[in-house]
């Protein structure tokens, strides 16, 4: 039950939720990276970490290793909390477009029709 009940009140609490969309931001530059897991976050943000010590070909690793920036691991918003994976995704989808300042790949968003761009500049 606590997973589902998590308001991220405290850091340990947010980093133990599950199910979500997620945006870490670039301490240099005004640039973030929007992400959804369905594990906890404090996992899937040492996953990113790892990739970049590991020197492993993602956005995020791309982004540090290439402008030498970092990002505000211990400072993650939760942008949507969704326990069904497919609207998770879409969720995903719809925050990658609403920021124009994503790292993301324009492939994150392709599956997201073009119909809604007008919709989500009104939100």
């Amino acid at each position: 039950m606590k997973s589902n009940i998590c308001r991220g009140k405290d850091k340990l609490e947010l980093f133990q939720c599950v199910e979500l969309v997620y945006k870490i931001n670039c301490k240099d530059y005004d640039v973030c990276y929007i992400g959804q897991t369905k594990r906890h976050l404090r996992v899937r943000i040492n996953e990113h970490m790892a990739d970049i010590c590991k020197n492993e070909h993602s956005v995020v690793s791309k982004h540090r290793l290439s402008e030498n920036h970092d990002f505000d691991w211990d400072k993650p918003t939760i942008l949507h909390r969704e326990t069904h994976r497919i609207k998770r995704e879409i969720a995903e989808m719809i925050y990658i477009r609403k920021h124009s300042n994503c790292i993301n790949l324009q492939t994150d968003t392709e599956n997201l029709s073009d119909i809604y761009d007008n919709i989500l500049k009104l939100s």
